[in-house]
């Protein structure tokens, strides 16, 4: 779980990186296009690390009701 947050921020800062480091720069239509691919790469990996975040805590509260209500 800490891999994919891990992941989810380098994504994010490498962003963040290329926006500032090109900031003053003439825009050009690669650079828009690569903050465009970066921003979209890191709201993905975010997303799927929250995802994963609840659908294992979703099955942990399933473990632990069943071992709380025994075996049926």
């Amino acid at each position: 779980m800490v891999r994919e947050f891990a992941l989810a921020g380098l994504s994010i800062v490498v962003a963040v990186v290329s926006g500032v480091e090109w900031l003053g720069q003439p825009l050009r239509l690669v650079h828009l296009m690569t903050i465009v691919g970066l921003s979209l790469g890191a709201g993905v990996t975010w997303a799927q690390a929250i995802w994963r975040f609840q659908q294992r805590r979703a099955e942990r509260r399933e473990e632990s009701a069943a071992h709380r209500d025994g075996p049926a």
